[in-house]
């Protein structure tokens, strides 16, 4: 202990900043270790961002697919026993209704052409 004053400086209790820095500074070029663990800390969240990005996106789609567009047959077939809409109106609706399945499942099987291909190519 070492008096200044009126009052008693405890030098040797209490660290000074160069008794904190100078640890720090020793291990900096050290084995390294600190970096793996921040490289691993980093792994690591890049991994949770990939599994939250994926499992948003799953969501996402599965809240977009179930949404109905437009009307069923079903509904086509009420609204037509109903009076809500004419024969002729019905027929083009159910028409363009079928059209539109007819492309979906062209599509649907061009894409799985596709993908047979391309496997059987690796």
């Amino acid at each position: 202990m070492t008096w200044s004053g009126n009052h008693v400086a405890l030098r040797g209790l209490l660290p000074t900043q160069m008794d904190a820095v100078a640890p720090a500074a020793a291990n900096a070029g050290g084995s390294g270790a600190s970096i793996f663990q921040t490289l691993g800390w980093l792994l690591a969240l890049t991994i949770v961002g990939f599994v939250a990005v994926y499992a948003f996106r799953r969501w996402w789609m599965r809240i977009n697919v179930d949404a109905p567009f437009g009307f069923t047959l079903s509904d086509l077939r009420e609204m037509l026993e109903a009076g809500d809409i004419t024969d002729l109106e019905f027929r083009a609706a159910r028409e363009a209704m079928i059209a539109q399945v007819k492309k979906q499942a062209s599509a649907r099987g061009q894409l799985e052409k596709y993908t047979r291909q391309k496997g059987s190519n690796t």
